[in-house]
């Protein structure tokens, strides 16, 4: 993470305590599992949170990163990965229903731009699958390094 936006994110962190709550998870707890019905974002306060699908990890989170809103947004009902954090980590809680406000005030342009994604982001979850069940590494680097160009900042 570039320095300014450190120090934006560290600026913001008494912020963000006075409005969520937080949890702190010990190494290996899960956040939360692929298949689970919809639930709250998290913004990593601290540590480091693996995202997985089928127990292959493709992107590791790092404080100032946002988890668990894609399917808010993207109007899904199950989560598409599983959470894991993988050091001591701190996550602030962002209630599924303050998402729900906010896609609901959302402009409609913006929320067609967000859910105009939800095909793409399915079939990239479906091909991730099948490469892994295929135990074909050079297409999982592929899928990764696809995840990685579409991870927002």
């Amino acid at each position: 993470m570039p320095y300014g936006l450190i120090m934006d994110y560290f600026d913001n962190i008494s912020s963000l305590e006075k409005i969520f709550s937080s949890r702190v998870l010990e190494k290996n707890d899960v956040l939360f599992k692929a298949g689970d019905t919809l639930g709250d974002g998290y913004i990593i306060k601290y540590g480091e949170i693996s995202i997985e699908k089928n127990n292959i990890s493709f992107q590791i989170c790092e404080s100032g990163e946002v988890l668990g809103v894609f399917n808010i947004f993207f109007n899904n009902k199950s989560r598409l990965f599983t959470a894991i954090a993988k050091t001591k980590s701190e996550v602030f809680v962002i209630p599924e229903k303050f998402l729900e406000e906010l896609m609901d005030k959302a402009d409609p342009f913006v929320k067609h731009c967000f859910r105009s994604w939800v095909p793409l982001i399915k079939r990239f979850t479906s091909d991730f699958s099948e490469n892994i069940n295929k135990n074909d590494s050079n297409k999982i680097d592929k899928e990764k390094e696809f995840h990685n160009k579409m991870k927002m900042v």
